[in-house]
């Protein structure tokens, strides 16, 4: 709490003023305790909730807000009107839990989701070798699975999951490529032929690396020149094993030329422009961006909205402008996993974005009163234009509290969940995770 808060009487409470409200999260219809009222709706709740008195902190308020001279009136009201007032308040209250819980339980289920599609890559690097044809055919199944999610509703959402186990880096980054490659391909209108076939160029993009030494691959200080020339030398594996394996051409093709970039500065050919083909160019960014985002030294990886913004702002020749500004409105300006503060001053971690709302995500509030297993996660494509994203917030600046609360991952897994097709068919979300490959 600030040290400048106050009570003031109720009818002192104005537009503008920043409250703490001393009651339990049950008992009024805000989404928060604390807030900064903003409207007439919000002081005739609280003339409702019939306080004596509020607590006010005027280092956080803003008395220069349109009819902040107005203050609350103490209308008089019969019995029966605030009995129906008090009721209004209790269902908005239960509504929201219901909604926290439903929230809960879908994080839960796409969990679960997460972990099948991760078994599923992993055994993937497993049979390659051994059996060729049933590993191409699972690896058909589990692209046909995450294409429907982007096929068949309009309302896909991307999704922060919790860390899983460890030491499986490398096929949460197989799968992350893949989903977001896909998830780029069905916003630029590709065909459902071309969006299951970046996504299974994606999957096999880097199955070349297992020819590549560990200690090359996962090392985390910079590469040797030798040790560089053998790590790039993980393109040409790749084409090697998909080709004996019978990978389709156009896999073949992204396996050989992920690592090539626009302006002729990428690997092993230097090819420019046109001599890259769209799966690749799609591939590659999504690539480029899981690996800003999960560096092999976690202390170098950048927060999602660093890594956008260094791709834009430094690296954009690099890549296809129509894919990187799919990217962008994709992803949002601030997307899963960044650490924010709002509007009322919370801070929170960015937990999903509608894809083609990315400015409404949902997120994870921090509040001290409220224990992190119980967080509220405000949907902000529900809460009303006077709650938004303000600033993004490096991780290591938040004050220790703030940074156990809400736990922000050294490693960024995403899934994607399809409401629609989850309303009328079940669960049909599918997760992918954390990559630490160069």
């Amino acid at each position: 709490m600030s040290d400048d808060s106050q009570l003031i009487a109720i009818e002192q409470v104005k537009i503008g003023m920043f409250i703490k409200l001393d009651l339990s999260w049950f008992e009024h219809s805000f989404s928060m305790n604390s807030f900064k009222i903003t409207n007439q709706e919000q002081l005739n709740e609280l003339l409702a909730l019939e306080l004596k008195h509020i607590r006010y902190i005027p280092s956080k308020s803003d008395l220069t807000l349109v009819n902040a001279n107005k203050t609350v009136t103490t209308a008089k009201s019969d019995s029966t009107a605030k009995v129906v007032v008090f009721d209004s308040i209790v269902e908005a209250k239960k509504a929201r839990f219901e909604k926290l819980m439903r929230q809960r339980d879908e994080l839960a289920r796409c969990e679960e989701q997460f972990v099948q599609a991760a078994t599923i890559v992993r055994s993937i690097g497993k049979t390659i070798f051994s059996q060729p044809e049933k590993t191409i055919k699972e690896a058909s199944k589990l692209i046909d699975s995450i294409a429907d999610i982007f096929l068949d509703s309009n309302d896909t959402v991307m999704h922060l999951i919790q860390q899983t186990g460890a030491n499986e880096d490398l096929y949460f980054h197989t799968l992350n490529v893949s989903v977001l490659a896909m998830m780029l391909a069905s916003e630029m209108k590709c065909s459902e032929a071309q969006i299951k076939s970046v996504g299974m160029a994606a999957l096999f993009h880097d199955i070349g690396k297992v020819n590549i030494p560990d200690k090359i691959l996962n090392k985390t200080e910079a590469l040797t020149k030798p040790e560089q020339n053998f790590f790039e030398l993980h393109t040409q594996y790749g084409v090697d094993v998909g080709s004996k394996a019978g990978l389709p051409p156009v896999v073949i093709e992204v396996i050989a030329q992920h690592h090539e970039h626009m302006d002729g500065s990428g690997y092993p050919q230097k090819l420019k422009a046109d001599a890259i083909r769209m799966p690749t160019r799609i591939v590659t960014i999504a690539n480029v961006y899981d690996n800003l985002c999960n560096h092999l030294d976690p202390s170098q990886s950048l927060t999602p909205h660093e890594a956008l913004s260094m791709m834009y702002a430094h690296r954009r020749a690099q890549f296809d402008p129509a894919v990187m500004a799919t990217m962008i409105k994709s992803l949002g300006v601030y997307p899963p996993g960044t650490i924010v503060r709002l509007s009322n001053e919370a801070v929170g971690l960015v937990m999903n974005v509608n894809v083609g709302k990315p400015l409404r995500p949902r997120v994870l509030v921090y509040d001290a009163e409220i224990l992190k297993e119980d967080a509220i996660i405000l949907d902000l494509s529900e809460e009303g234009a006077d709650l938004s994203i303000t600033a993004s917030i490096r991780p290591g600046l938040l004050p220790k509290a703030i940074f156990d609360y809400l736990n922000p991952r050294k490693r960024v897994n995403y899934y994607f969940d399809s409401k629609s097709k989850r309303s009328s068919s079940g669960s049909t979300n599918v997760g992918t995770g954390t990559g630490t490959n160069r």
